[in-house]
């Protein structure tokens, strides 16, 4: 089974869409990505697996193939990490719900920790733009992106937090209920995406 999952890439001052296909199948166990990346997406596979093993799943010895696409514009930055580990976790069938319509933004720590990045509000602003409903971040940049009100933004602390989330409507509700009335107010003309 092939899993797609939306992200983005920021080059220069453009933001591009990418999508991070996950196939996982019987052979010899191997974690290859491809897609144009730069050194620290390549040297993400490490962090992702054993964010993966710290957060209590089990990743089988099996052929993991992950793609980035387009495959011909460079990809940077650790922000696809987040990404990386739902389409892993949704191809073992751990995540059991529908991510046609969400974005994820964020680096993983070893211990399955979300840690915080640049560029997450270009980001979804862009993800606003392509019709996507919800976009999980690392919760320290939540704050950043609570002036978009059409899309719904939520925080994340942990990968077990987000499967959690995933894969459970009503703590997913209660999640979102919690961060709306931390809103802070302001104008979202504030903010001006190139």
């Amino acid at each position: 089974m092939v899993c797609r999952i939306n992200c983005a890439a920021i080059t220069g001052v453009e933001v591009l869409p990418v999508v991070v296909e996950t196939d996982i199948c019987n052979g010899l166990p191997s974690f290859d990505m491809v897609g144009l990346l730069s050194s620290d997406i390549k040297e993400s596979r490490e962090r992702v697996r054993t964010a993966i093993r710290n957060s209590g799943f089990i990743l089988p010895p099996k052929k993991i193939t992950i793609s980035f696409s387009p495959g011909n514009i460079r990809k940077e930055g650790t922000h696809f990490d987040l990404s990386v580990a739902v389409s892993i976790l949704d191809s073992l069938e751990i995540v059991q719900c529908d991510l046609g319509d969400k974005m994820f933004i964020g680096e993983l720590g070893l211990d399955g920790k979300v840690i915080p990045v640049n560029g997450v509000l270009p980001m979804a602003l862009y993800a606003l733009e392509r019709g996507i409903k919800k976009c999980f971040v690392p919760k320290e940049n939540l704050g950043e992106c609570r002036c978009i009100e059409e899309l719904e933004i939520i925080g994340v602390e942990n990968l077990n937090q987000l499967v959690m989330m995933l894969n459970s409507r009503q703590y997913y509700i209660e999640e979102i209920h919690n961060s709306k009335e931390e809103v802070i107010e302001c104008d979202k003309n504030d903010f001006k995406y190139i």
